[in-house]
C-alpha cells in the first residue's frame, strides 16, 4: 500500500511538472511585477497620430494599447475623459495636434499636457499602417505602430518602441480568391458598421509585442 501511494505521488509530480513546462513553453506571456523604483504611475494614452487612410484604426489600436498599459502596473486615465479635457480646454480633437515634434503642428509640450490632465506619464502613439489589401489571389493585412512614453514632468523620453504584425494569404484558385474577397469585404463592412476592429488579431499581436519591452510601473493599490 505504501509503495502504491509513493508511486501515485510520483506520477502526480511528473504530471504537474509536465503541465508547468507546457505552460512556460507554449508562448504564454506573463506579466512582470511592479517596479518600486518607478514611482510615477499615473498615465494617459493620448490620441494617436494617424498616418493611414483608416479613420477608425487609431481608436482600435489606442484602446488595445491602453489595456496593455494597465497590465504593466500603470494607472491610466479613461480615454473618453482624456479626449473630453483636450477638446474642452485646448480644442484638440486629433492626435496630429499633439505631435510636438512637428513644428507645423503648433502642439503643446508634454509638460503642458501632463499638467492639464494631472498625470505623471504620457503615451504618444503613431499609427503607421492599418490596412487590408486584396489583389487577385493575394490577401495581406498589416498593422504597424510606434509608441513612446514621456515623463510629463521633465519631457524626457523614457521608452520608445515600434512594432508591426501582418498576415499574407494566397488562394489556390480564382474562385477561392473571389469567395475570400467577398467574405473579407462583407466582414470588414459589418465590423466597421458596429465599430468592431476588422484587424483585431493583428492589433492584439502588435500591442503584445510592445508590452514585452514596456517598463513596469508602480501602482499603489
Amino acid at each position: 500500500m505504501k509503495f502504491q501511494r509513493q508511486r501515485a505521488f510520483r506520477v502526480l509530480l511528473l504530471l504537474s511538472f509536465a503541465s508547468s513546462a507546457l505552460f512556460f513553453t507554449s508562448g504564454c506571456i506573463t506579466t512582470p511585477p511592479p517596479n518600486p523604483n518607478n514611482p510615477l504611475a499615473n498615465t494617459a494614452v493620448l490620441p494617436m497620430v494617424n498616418n493611414t487612410n483608416d479613420l477608425d484604426g487609431p481608436m482600435f489600436v489606442r484602446t488595445a494599447f491602453n489595456q496593455i498599459v494597465l497590465k504593466r502596473h500603470y494607472e491610466t486615465m479613461p480615454l473618453a475623459q482624456i479626449d473630453g479635457i483636450l477638446k474642452d480646454k485646448m480644442g484638440i480633437t486629433l492626435g496630429g495636434q499633439l505631435d510636438f515634434t512637428n513644428p507645423g503642428a503648433g502642439a503643446p509640450l508634454p509638460q503642458e499636457i501632463g499638467k492639464l490632465l494631472g498625470v505623471d506619464y504620457l503615451f504618444y502613439g503613431t499609427l503607421i499602417e492599418f490596412k487590408q489589401i486584396i489583389i487577385g489571389v493575394y490577401n495581406k493585412t498589416q498593422v504597424k505602430v510606434k509608441f513612446k512614453l514621456i515623463n510629463a514632468r521633465t519631457g524626457e523620453v523614457m521608452w520608445e518602441q515600434e512594432a508591426e504584425e501582418g498576415r499574407s494569404e494566397i488562394n489556390t484558385s480564382v474562385s477561392d480568391a473571389t469567395e475570400s474577397a467577398i467574405k473579407k469585404f462583407t466582414g470588414t463592412a459589418l465590423t466597421k458598421a458596429f465599430k468592431a476592429n476588422p484587424l483585431k488579431p493583428e492589433t492584439n499581436a502588435v500591442v503584445l509585442k510592445l508590452m514585452k519591452t514596456l517598463p513596469s510601473g508602480y501602482v499603489i493599490k
